[in-house]
């Protein structure tokens, strides 16, 4: 029955030493410490130096919480793949092959088969067996591996985002840059200034040229021979138009 079985299995790993669950229960926490050292040390290295002991507290605390927010994304990405490793290694990797037990000689660190009328074939098959199963816990591993290594990479950017952030603001409290910051708020109400009297100037411009262009009109017209002294109703029109532009202008 399946707890025959467990127990034969356990009887084979207690007599070899081993003990998968103490294995993989290790291996999540070196995991665990180098994902909290990783983090540990963003905290410390993007810690705001050389600022008011006030905006010192307000950033740290910022740096704090975005740490926090990225190493809990980072951990819930983290454990959802070392459960899928964990159930991998206890079900495929760290189980005893049906009728391996422990051998009798202490001295003897390989494993015996007990089975009757066992031919080459059948072992030939079976180590093909176990050299694909190799080959896909290889091949898991490597997947595993190309995601630490994403993680890791993310990670990095972060850290790398947070000093940039942090050199910004350095710059940002220097004197000298908020003095020309300064200078050119200062500047602004007399560059309004000097473009309304330009755009003053040009409108009067283009008011005197508006009345000679009418005077001329007016005389053109005036001294225009069959035509009288009295403008026509174009003439006026035209004036009225000029006129008009001006009030606009």
């Amino acid at each position: 029955g399946g707890m025959e079985g467990e127990d034969e299995t356990s009887m084979v790993e207690a007599a070899l030493g081993l003990s998968p669950q103490i294995f993989i229960n290790e291996v999540l926490n070196m995991v665990d410490d180098v994902r909290f050292q990783a983090f540990e040390y963003c905290l410390q290295e993007g810690a705001p130096a050389a600022v008011g002991a006030a905006t010192a507290t307000n950033k740290a605390e910022e740096l704090e919480r975005g740490v926090n927010a990225i190493c809990n994304l980072v951990t819930d990405v983290l454990n959802k793949r070392m459960n899928n490793w964990e159930m991998y290694c206890l079900r495929k990797c760290l189980t005893v092959p049906e009728g391996f037990v422990a051998p009798e000689d202490d001295n003897s660190s390989s494993m015996v088969l007990h089975k009757d009328g066992n031919s080459d074939s059948e072992l030939d098959a079976e180590l093909n067996f176990l050299r694909k199963k190799l080959a896909d816990a290889n091949t898991e591993s490597e997947e595993l591996q190309r995601e630490i290594t994403s993680l890791e990479r993310q990670a990095t950017y972060k850290s790398s985002l947070n000093s940039s952030i942090t050199e910004v603001l350095k710059l940002y409290e220097d004197k000298s840059i908020q003095d020309n910051i300064e200078a050119i708020v200062k500047a602004i109400p007399k560059l309004h200034q000097k473009m309304k009297v330009m755009k003053r100037k040009k409108v009067e411009a283009m008011v005197g040229q508006n009345v000679r262009n009418v005077n001329f009109l007016r005389d053109r017209k005036r001294l225009a021979p069959g035509k009288g002294s009295s403008p026509s109703t174009e003439d006026i029109q035209e004036v009225n138009a000029a006129v008009k532009g001006l009030r606009q202008e």
